[in-house]
């Protein structure tokens, strides 16, 4: 076993337009407050796009259900695998996501058995890593390390209070 998860944190949905999308979970579905974070290079470094240095800018907005959050990402500037996933199958479920406080050794790990990470960044203390699995599994797996988002205050909130 390369990568062993024990506990599904996310499940990232891209979209053309997270207002439309935040307001049609929270209207049609109940899911809601949003919490609306911006990234890009003003706050993400060492960002990189299959290994090689890169500059991309995206939104999100995220919710829960129960313990496991409901992430809509937007890609705005740049290339990036939200775009690109964008471009060449539209809206839908982009990845799953699992926390660890060992995802370095994971990424590690992954990579020498042969895996590539499509996408990573640092955010403060925090990290994320994008791994290709989408072709066996059918979707992108994410890894982070720290607690990124829920330490961080929003930049928006949906519906605002």
């Amino acid at each position: 076993m390369i990568v062993e998860f024990s506990k599904l944190s996310q499940v990232a949905i891209v979209v053309r337009d997270l207002k439309a999308s935040m307001k049609h979970f929270w209207e049609e579905l109940g899911v809601g407050p949003w919490k609306v974070w911006r990234f890009g290079s003003h706050n993400l470094t060492d960002m990189t796009l299959r290994g090689q240095p890169a500059e991309y800018s995206f939104i999100v907005g995220m919710a829960y259900v129960g313990d496991v959050s409901i992430e809509l990402v937007q890609p705005l500037n740049g290339e990036s695998i939200f775009r690109e996933f964008l471009d060449r199958k539209g809206e839908g479920v982009h990845h799953l996501k699992c926390t660890s406080q060992d995802a370095e050794s994971i990424v590690e790990k992954f990579r020498k058995n042969g895996g590539k990470v499509l996408q990573s960044a640092r955010i403060g203390g925090a990290a994320f890593h994008y791994l290709d699995t989408e072709s066996k599994l059918g979707v992108i797996l994410e890894l982070a390390t720290g607690r990124a988002l829920r330490d961080r205050p929003p930049d928006e909130v949906y519906p605002a209070a």
